[in-house]
């Protein structure tokens, strides 16, 4: 695969992933950049899977910038998310909706620790199988399956926290109207 079609096939994939990471639009503009940059001037005749390799590299240059920005810079900025440019016409309710919902996951993603994080967006956004997450960060499977249920757990609690009123058993009531 040369270089523009290993950027054009990717490049949403790595962003959405940095983004998530990084939770900041510019830093993971940034960053998907040096990840392409890097991986243009790599080696890549003995690669078995482009999109592991690549999501490994835009790990690494996430983790570098976090461990930068935790010696002394400001702590992480306010999540901005980008919308799906392969998104079809919605109704003006439904795009309100999904960008709604977006952001609420961004922000409750923002909130779990950045173990959870990782594996949560490696196996649910860049749909790579847990194996293959494993194998990417170097852990074992049943630790990657452990902190994706720990992820989930930890969404879960923090979305309960922001609507209780929502939770199992409410008076909800639904109009025939």
């Amino acid at each position: 695969m040369n270089d523009l079609e290993l950027f054009e096939d990717y490049k949403t994939t790595v962003y959405r992933y940095c983004l998530y990471m990084l939770k900041h639009k510019g830093d993971a503009e940034d960053i998907c950049q040096e990840v392409f940059v890097k991986a243009m001037l790599a080696d890549r005749s003995d690669l078995r899977n482009e999109k592991a390799w690549l999501l490994r590299i835009a790990a690494n240059e996430c983790h570098s910038l976090m461990r930068r920005r935790s010696r002394g810079r400001e702590k992480e900025q306010k999540v901005f998310l980008q919308n799906d440019p392969l998104q079809y016409a919605q109704s003006v309710e439904s795009t309100y909706e999904r960008r709604e919902t977006k952001a609420e996951f961004g922000l409750l993603l923002g909130q779990i620790k950045p173990k959870f994080r990782e594996v949560l967006l490696l196996y649910y956004t860049a749909d790579l199988p847990m194996a293959e997450v494993a194998e990417m960060l170097g852990l074992p499977l049943g630790t990657v399956k452990s902190r994706i249920n720990r992820g989930l757990k930890s969404l879960r609690k923090l979305k309960e926290e922001r609507e209780p009123h929502m939770k199992k058993g409410s008076d909800v009531h639904v109009s025939n109207y």
